[in-house]
């Protein structure tokens, strides 16, 4: 299988949408495009179909956010998501990298490396 990643280019509210919806996630079109424009973004595409992606935020020096790591069901255990999660680390090497995971996920995140840490919290929306 041949996977195309692509950084930062122009994406699709209706394709985000779609490889959201295939994971049971819902999220605004209205919102997300631009959610994506204001984040550092790696795209994983099949025959030109969207199949994945990942994003970040962050300050370049100190801290980075990793947010919405999502690939199809069907295009998953095939390491998509770990070559992205690979991108977003090389990027921003040297900065603190935070996430919040969904039910499921923690074991890969802790093979990307990441570690828990009882000093952290939030304000749920």
């Amino acid at each position: 299988m041949n996977i195309d990643y692509r950084v930062n280019t122009p994406v699709c509210g209706e394709e985000l949408i779609g490889v959201f919806k295939s994971v049971g996630w819902k999220k605004d079109e209205n919102v997300i495009v631009k959610a994506f424009q204001n984040s550092y973004y790696v795209l994983a595409y099949s025959d030109n179909q969207l199949v994945g992606f990942a994003r970040a935020i962050s300050d370049d020096y100190f801290y980075t956010g990793i947010y919405d790591v999502v690939v199809k069901p069907t295009f998953q255990g095939k390491g998509i998501a770990k070559k992205m999660m690979e991108k977003l680390l090389q990027k921003y090497k040297g900065t603190y990298f935070f996430l919040t995971y969904t039910n499921g996920n923690r074991e890969f995140y802790e093979k990307c490396g990441f570690k828990d840490n009882e000093q952290s919290m939030w304000i749920p929306k």
